[in-house]
């Protein structure tokens, strides 16, 4: 029992400091940060899934500890809301055997809500709307470049089709939600990639991530984005408090949501014709970046008719 004990302890020590480096470089050396912010909750999660609650909350309470000596209030406790909590959540997953689906789904709330929590955080502590100070800057920025541009003897033509793809203040304040959807789901999605990749060393084996070319949108999820923009129309009819934003918000859900199913689409349509990878890719961007509006109704079209036929509920349905 006693040597259990010294092994957990011996063990759990690592993987903080592990932690604490993988942080600390994350932070010092910028380069590393992107790649190092999706890696952070790795280490924790490993030490819940050897040693347990006992040992992965000594080992964030640890890390947050060293992690506030070296940096500042806002980013320790924001590791330990936002990566610390994901990597218990991960780790306990990963234990109980939880499908690929359950773990990003459950990943994907847990970002969502910690990371609400680490930007209210931060305006406590600053005295100030993080958020609101984020926009105000960008916006500035912007009519800086603007300014810049009109001194240079660039055309005003010019310049607004240039600015026009960015949305007015008001409308990027109401999208917050659909940006910390959009969030939680790519950092859910690298973060599992990361996990899969670094945890099979230790012989913990993690279920593959279906292939981009089988994404497909499940008719449940469709008929709830469906539910959510009527409630959204609804509420901007009777002028209820927020009735615009959530009708805004479900809208350009569901504009990613399709287009996302779109761009499966074309995936799986490349792959079928044997394209190489390398191309197919290529193809991929360039259609994304030049005709998102087609991937839409493309998405809308593949899903109402489930014309890859990968909804096995709804094969009944599908067209020969």
């Amino acid at each position: 029992m006693q040597k259990t004990s010294t092994k957990s302890l011996i063990e759990s020590s690592l993987l903080t400091a592990i932690a604490v480096v993988l942080i600390l470089i994350s932070i010092y050396i910028p380069v590393f940060y992107y790649i190092g912010l999706f890696m952070w909750p790795l280490p924790l999660a490993l030490v819940q899934i050897k040693h347990g609650y006992k040992y992965s909350i000594t080992s964030l309470v640890a890390t947050t500890i060293i992690i506030l000596l070296f940096t500042d209030p806002y980013t320790a406790f924001g590791f330990a809301i936002t990566n610390g909590l994901l990597g218990i959540a991960l780790g306990y997953m990963i234990k109980k055997r939880a499908n690929v689906f359950t773990m990003i789904f459950v990943m994907v709330i847990i970002n969502i809500i910690s990371l609400t929590a680490s930007i209210k955080l931060f305006g406590l502590i600053a005295g100030q709307d993080y958020i609101k100070m984020a926009f105000e800057e960008l916006y500035r920025s912007l009519d800086t470049a603007k300014n810049m541009y009109s001194k240079m003897g660039i055309p005003k033509e010019t310049t607004e089709a240039i600015f026009k793809s960015i949305p007015p203040r008001e409308t990027m304040m109401m999208l917050i939600p659909t940006a910390l959807i959009f969030h939680g789901i790519l950092s859910s999605v690298i973060t599992y990639f990361f996990a899969k990749k670094i945890y099979s060393r230790f012989g913990i084996k993690l279920e593959d991530i279906p292939k981009f070319s089988n994404w497909y949108i499940p008719a449940k999820f469709a008929l709830t984005l469906m539910l959510l923009i009527l409630l959204g129309y609804l509420a901007a009819y009777m002028r209820l408090n927020r009735g615009e934003a959530i009708l805004l918000n479900a809208m350009y859900l569901m504009m990613f949501v399709f287009t996302i199913n779109g761009l499966a689409a074309l995936s799986f349509y490349l792959e079928k014709r044997g394209l190489a990878k390398s191309l197919r890719l290529l193809i991929m961007f360039f259609v994304f970046t030049s005709f998102g509006n087609l991937l839409f109704i493309v998405g809308i079209i593949d899903y109402s008719l489930n014309l890859r036929k990968l909804d096995i509920s709804r094969l009944k349905d599908s067209p020969k």
